[in-house]
């Protein structure tokens, strides 16, 4: 592709050299630079990629992409106003913009967003419209899933899997949208058909630093031209902010404060929730396999999707019973007359959120086995070991992703928080610890394995070990099946 087609829609403010020149691809790893590749320089938190040009242009590069002054005649050098909005639009233009074709669906959070992506998608997939997930558990679209790198991949990947996914057939994509990637522009230059908020609550201070800027970020990204309409949580503090604000059409849920779409009437059953939902004046008896209140919140936000992309009554009542939970969020077993359930919960709203139901939903003791994952927010900790002891019976504290962290340092954090009104264990080895949970459980307790959810690995020391926590769970109470 020229060069000249690729930085079509960028923000350009000088040129030196030909952009009438073919380009194999784009780059912007120098390490990964071959003859005839285009290099664009990314300012990051911790390098520079203009420090990097010159290395690239020896190892091939033909252009450089770049957003402070620099020069070199070897190649043609175009200065951008910022590299990564430019990043986006190129990687979109190297695909034929393929997002373009498809109708995006966004879903922005701090909790709830895997579930709330893969409710909309099972939704519209098994009403018959063609729809693809991205997200923190996997990509997926037809009989293709992958692995997930990222939770919102990078711009180059991130088009990629949009040209596949047209490709295959998607008229929809439903993504989560971390804010990470709104702040770094991963999705600059894509207007979202519709775009989902769930929440804001404490998590990522180690990437943002405090919660007013945290909650900026996410609350940037709801403006028209980001996205052409917005479904907002009302009982949200940040989502009231986002009505308020008005920028672009909005559709609110909730169940505290008056909205477009609510429910009423909340029963557990013994094998998921019922209540009476109202979307837009329309009323449906909902029976779904989910249990929590958070996930009738979910619910909400995929139900208003649903109906906005065409979805009638009659094929959400038809296809909604037969949807399971998503891996790792809410998973229940039950033995013996002990409930178990295995859940993401990793922040402290969501740990507030996951215990409150277990005190709902259960007769004697709460038994909570958590850990902290390394190299992330710190000031959660004590935090959400405030809160497991408050409201568990009783805590093991263990080990999450210690990444470069020790086991030890880790749960130290936590215990400065925890003023256990029961039992309090530490084991560090996550395995042990949830053969303890299963060995103190009696009749009518409720045991709960918080923080890993479906991953499928525990990463230390940079090392990614396989491990599963209902694996391990499965093991230690006997259950063959769920």
């Amino acid at each position: 592709m020229l060069l000249e087609e690729l930085l079509n829609g960028c923000n350009i403010v000088d040129v030196v050299g030909d952009v009438n020149i073919d380009i194999k691809a784009i780059k912007i790893n120098s390490a990964e630079v071959e003859e005839g590749d285009c290099f664009i320089a990314i300012v990051g938190k911790k390098s520079d990629g203009h420090k990097f040009a010159d290395e690239a242009i020896a190892r091939g590069a033909k252009a450089v992409i770049c957003c402070c002054d620099y020069a070199n005649s070897l190649a043609s050098v175009v200065k951008v106003d910022d590299t990564r909005k430019a990043y986006s639009i190129m990687a979109g233009n190297y695909y034929s913009r393929p997002s373009d074709k498809l109708k995006i669906i966004t879903v922005v959070g701090t909790n709830g967003k895997s579930t709330t992506a893969y409710l909309i998608k099972e939704l519209l997939q098994r009403s018959g419209i063609n729809c693809g997930l991205i997200g923190t558990m996997y990509y997926e679209y037809s009989d293709v899933r992958l692995q997930a790198n990222l939770t919102t991949p990078d711009p180059l990947e991130l088009q990629y899997l949009f040209a596949k996914m047209l490709e295959a057939g998607m008229e929809y994509v439903v993504m989560e949208l971390s804010a990470h990637a709104i702040y770094l522009n991963k999705l600059y230059g894509i207007v979202a058909d519709m775009s989902v908020f769930t929440n804001l609550s404490q998590d990522h201070l180690d990437f943002f630093g405090n919660m007013t800027d945290y909650g900026a970020c996410k609350k940037s990204y709801f403006d028209k031209v980001n996205s052409k309409l917005a479904i907002v949580n009302v009982d949200d503090a940040l989502g009231l902010q986002i009505i308020k604000e008005n920028k672009l059409p909005i559709i609110t849920y909730g169940l505290d404060n008056p909205s477009d779409a609510f429910a009423i009437n909340i029963t557990t059953r013994d094998d998921g929730e019922s209540f009476v939902a109202n979307v837009m004046d329309e009323i449906l008896d909902v029976n779904c396999k989910f249990f929590g209140r958070f996930n009738v919140y979910n619910l909400l936000a995929a139900l208003v999707v649903a109906k906005k992309a065409g979805v009638t009554n009659s094929w959400i009542m038809k296809v909604l019973p037969d949807i399971n939970a998503p891996d790792g969020r809410f998973n229940v077993i039950r033995k013996d007359g002990i409930t178990y359930v295995v859940d993401f919960a990793h922040t402290p709203d969501g740990m507030f959120n996951l215990l409150r139901e277990g005190r709902r939903m259960t007769e004697n003791k709460v038994i909570t086995v958590f850990g902290c994952g390394g190299d992330r927010d710190v000031t959660k900790r004590p935090i959400m070991g405030k809160i497991a002891s408050e409201m568990s019976d009783v805590v093991i504290v263990t080990s999450d992703n210690p990444r470069t962290e020790s086991r030890e340092g880790i749960a130290g954090d936590i215990l400065q928080g925890i003023n256990p009104k029961g039992h309090l264990y530490v084991e560090l080895d996550r395995a042990k610890a949830i053969r303890l949970g299963v060995e103190l459980a009696n009749k009518g307790d409720c045991v709960f394995i918080a923080g890993k959810g479906s991953e499928n690995y525990i990463d230390e020391n940079n090392v990614k070990t396989p491990y599963s926590d209902m694996q391990e769970l499965l093991t230690a109470t006997g259950v063959v099946e769920i």
